[in-house]
């Protein structure tokens, strides 16, 4: 089977990144943005944070009552600017779902105390 001209500029249209005139390629690259997370990193710079110690798990109470659950998350500290970032995947959990473990953690560190 022939190819035609009509089908040539079919194809040509597909691989083309850009207008008229200009170069083909097979597939367009895309390159991932990471200009805000340059901004961040150069702020927790400035702060002076410095990282933490292997923390296992990382939990931030709402007043609604719910939670912020950090599993294994990345955190840094700065004493001079009295800052703490806490950086990672979290997920959020109601106040009946952290009752029984927030209750434990109290229990430990009441026990720890005595």
């Amino acid at each position: 089977m022939p190819v035609t001209l009509e089908q040539l500029e079919k194809r040509a249209a597909a691989i083309r990144t850009g207008g008229k005139g200009t170069v083909r390629r097979a597939v367009k690259h895309t390159h991932k943005s990471t200009g805000e997370d340059k901004k961040v990193q150069a702020v927790l710079k400035k702060l002076g944070v410095a990282p933490m110690g292997d923390i296992d798990e990382a939990t931030l109470l709402r007043t609604d009552g719910s939670a912020y659950v950090f599993p294994k998350p990345k955190v840094q500290t700065s004493m001079q600017s009295q800052c703490l970032v806490i950086t990672g995947n979290y997920t959020t959990k109601s106040a009946a779902e952290m009752a029984p473990f927030l209750a434990a953690d109290i229990k430990k560190a009441l026990e720890t105390k005595a």
